[in-house]
């Protein structure tokens, strides 16, 4: 019985760690992360996913609440209209060929049934993907 128990415990933090570990590391489930926020209207979430550049790198929170604020203030009036956001699947992903660079299609289907398609282009920093919204 404690074998038991002691393989359970091994078997449960496995998944965990696999289920934790590859969240960003493809372009599709990174972008999936990132825009489960616009979903869920958490939008910290959403943008913790913004690719900042070097150069900007002291100024990444202002940037950061920026976009915040503006998803806030007319990204959410406009999704309301059409009833909210429902969903957002990727349709697909072009990874280039130096590896470092993506685009990610996707639609986003809204409460009162309409659809819209669109790219997202992303970056890799490190083994993370991120949307580059070309700040």
């Amino acid at each position: 019985m404690k074998r038991f128990i002691y393989l359970s415990a091994v078997f449960a933090a496995m998944l965990l760690m696999v289920s934790c570990s590859g969240s960003n590391s493809t372009p599709s489930a990174a972008f999936e992360n990132y825009s489960s926020g616009m979903v869920s209207g958490d939008y910290d979430k959403l943008t913790s996913g913004i690719y900042i550049s070097d150069e900007n790198k002291e100024k990444a929170d202002a940037i950061r609440e920026s976009y915040k604020e503006m998803i806030e203030s007319k990204g959410k009036s406009s999704l309301d209209k059409k009833g909210g956001l429902k969903e957002i699947v990727v349709l697909s992903e072009e990874i280039s060929e130096d590896g470092n660079t993506a685009v990610v299609k996707f639609k986003q289907v809204f409460g009162d049934g309409s659809e819209t398609e669109d790219d997202q282009k992303m970056v890799k920093v490190g083994d993370e993907w991120l949307m580059d919204v070309g700040k």
